[in-house]
């Protein structure tokens, strides 16, 4: 017959090596979801908003001739 050994106690976890990858990787989740809808929202404003540059228009509409207005076709008898 054999004795059954006695183990050691099991060696304690360190928590701090669980905790805080946990809380380093939402911490990084978190800053991620809001640099996105920040970055999203920044989009959107640029696509809604545009900036107006009388210069540049005025430039372009230089080179450009402007068109003669055509008059409608006359009306006519039956």
């Amino acid at each position: 017959m054999t004795t059954p050994t006695v183990s050691s106690p099991a060696e304690p976890v360190n928590i701090a090596a669980i905790v805080a990858p946990v809380v380093i990787v939402g911490f990084l989740v978190i800053a991620g979801i809001i640099g996105l809808v920040v970055f999203l929202k920044i989009r959107e404003k640029r696509q809604t908003e545009g900036t107006y540059r009388p210069s540049s228009e005025e430039q372009a509409g230089a080179r450009v001739q402007p068109n003669a207005l055509k008059l409608p076709p006359g009306e006519r008898l039956i």
